[in-house]
């Protein structure tokens, strides 16, 4: 009897950490070589490679909003052979793009969190608003508000000053860039009243005193800029633009598999050694399980989707 036990908690052991079966994982990122996403990506697939012990390639896939490669993704067999790294606003997708190709919340499973990057409100050095309060006093003082930047139309920097502006009734134009430098120039010198970034791309600003910080729109202060108070601590409950990203496999993924992955994925993020790389390049180490991260999804998609209906955003 005691060796059928012994057995029967052997098998359930080898099941409950199924082994990935390929002789290599690809780890698509949708995105340019380079970039922050990029960056995360190879940290992580460093050390998954001896934690599965099998080699992890980094394939850029980029195109579409990313969309090119999380359909690499969506489209591969469900072995957990192939992954994906991206944001959980891909949950908004569907109400942003007319013919996106695929339910982000059905055809992928959510492995664990990577990392989020905070999204900082910040103005001119010279300008009068210090927080949210006196941001909105300086836009009624003006007859046409403020208008303020962010790195392109329809992301969350913009949807969060979107909702913050209907909220308090304050009245903003946005002024959409492509990409953070040229936005961070003409923030610097007046042309636009205050802006709306990821962290990592306006903290070196701040840091130097070129920028001021306003706040950063998430529950929680962020351990990048832990002196600037939150939305929710200046009375904005429930606006929380912070982009976390996730891995992904595909939706049909066996549960076994997303759960040995999703082990080694919280051990790998969550180890200190890996902070102080993740700062560099602006991300908050977020070591979560699978079930986080699907409740992260779709609170993205619940948050948000009203916001992009109502001002009919369309990427496509």
């Amino acid at each position: 009897m005691r060796w059928i036990v012994m057995l029967l908690a052997s098998c359930l052991a080898s099941s409950a950490f199924a082994q990935v079966q390929c002789p290599q994982v690809r780890l698509i990122v949708p995105y340019p070589p380079g970039g922050a996403t990029d960056v995360a990506a190879r940290l992580v697939a460093q050390r998954l490679e001896p934690a599965l012990k099998k080699s992890v390639i980094i394939e850029n896939r980029a195109g579409a909003t990313g969309n090119v490669g999380t359909m690499a993704v969506v489209a591969a067999p469900p072995d957990g052979c192939t992954l994906l790294i991206n944001a959980a606003v891909i949950a908004t997708f569907p109400a942003s793009f007319t013919q996106l190709g695929y339910d982000p919340i059905k055809d992928l499973v959510p492995i664990g969190g990577v990392g989020i990057t905070p999204t900082l409100l910040v103005t001119a050095r010279a300008s009068p608003p210090n927080d949210i309060k006196g941001l909105v006093a300086w836009a009624k003082s003006k007859p046409d508000g403020l208008n303020f930047s962010t790195a392109g139309y329809g992301l969350l920097q913009h949807l969060a000053v979107e909702e913050m502006a209907q909220r308090l009734k304050a009245k903003v134009a946005h002024v959409a860039y492509r990409g953070g430098a040229q936005a961070s120039t003409d923030l610097m010198t007046g042309r636009v009243d205050f802006g709306s970034f990821a962290a990592g791309s306006v903290l070196p600003l701040v840091n130097d005193g070129k920028l001021k910080s306003i706040a950063v729109i998430q529950a929680k202060r962020s351990t990048l800029a832990p002196t600037v108070p939150t939305t929710v601590e200046q009375g904005l409950t429930e606006l929380d633009a912070g982009v976390q990203f996730l891995l992904f496999a595909p939706g049909a993924t066996p549960k076994d598999v997303v759960a040995t992955l999703s082990t080694e994925l919280r051990r790998i993020v969550g180890d200190p050694s890996l902070s102080e790389r993740f700062a560099k390049i602006g991300f908050d180490p977020t070591p979560t399980t699978s079930e986080d991260m699907i409740k992260v999804m779709r609170k993205t998609r619940d948050n948000w989707v009203p916001v992009i209906k109502r001002l009919n955003i369309k990427l496509d």
